[in-house]
């Protein structure tokens, strides 16, 4: 590693960022992730940088990308979560270390791949963990369980009452965020006062803009709202 980066060191900036964008290791003067990561680390502020660092973060999206199984949104909304949380991770220890020498990078110089590994395994821990809690919410063909209907009976996170309390407000904003990614847009529409349908075509719609049925919006608003009161419950707000 050392000797590929003191060979790098002699080229110009130019030619460093060309070979950045080589994606694969058998292309001539492709750089390894360990490298590229070292002179992102050690560039100065600026647009040079800013392009180093765009080009690795293209590797790390490569190193997870999202699993995709047609008909089945779930699956493919979480696996895109994953990838979310992993970019979003080593954008977090980027900016640290850009603020302050963050010497939790120093692994990712040492074994790039691995570090990026481990990274997806504890996010799909978390996601999945996640996802696997949702489904005691639905019968075997999809349709929302007796469970959930009676946990969103009459249930509104947005009482106004609630909402005129700030650490409410905090929590449920945590819990939104914590949906999976179909539930949380459907939420987030409702919070804005978007109706789940409307007969007039010059009027926005959740099931217009997902491009879903009723039913289905209605099926993941009641299972979104059945994590929600559970989440809120375990934290003592309801």
């Amino acid at each position: 590693m050392e000797s590929e980066i003191q060979a790098l060191a002699e080229i110009s900036a130019a030619e460093l960022e060309r070979r950045a964008g080589l994606w694969s290791s058998r292309e001539s003067g492709f750089i390894s992730s360990e490298a590229l990561l070292h002179f992102v680390r050690n560039a100065a502020p600026g647009t040079y940088r800013e392009k180093l660092t765009e080009k690795l973060l293209g590797r790390v999206v490569s190193r997870v990308r999202p699993i995709t199984n047609p008909g089945v949104d779930t699956i493919s909304l979480t696996s895109m979560n994953i990838r979310e949380a992993v970019v979003d991770h080593f954008v977090d220890l980027l900016l640290s270390d850009r603020t302050k020498y963050d010497e939790r990078l120093d692994y990712y110089e040492v074994n790039f791949n691995a570090a990026i590994a481990a990274d997806r395994h504890d996010a799909s821990d978390r996601h999945w963990k996640y996802e696997n809690r949702n489904d005691c919410l639905e019968t075997e063909n999809g349709e929302i369980s007796v469970q959930v209907e009676s946990i969103v009976d009459g249930y509104n996170p947005f009482d106004p009452d609630e909402l005129d309390m700030k650490n409410y407000r905090l929590l449920l904003d945590d819990a939104i965020d914590s949906l999976p990614e179909l539930q949380r847009r459907i939420v987030v529409m409702l919070r804005q006062e978007v109706p789940i349908e409307s007969k007039d075509p010059s009027t926005q719609s959740i099931s217009k803009v997902l491009g879903k049925s009723e039913k289905t919006i209605r099926t993941h608003r009641d299972k979104a709202f059945a994590s929600l009161r559970l989440r809120l419950q375990r934290k003592g707000k309801m």
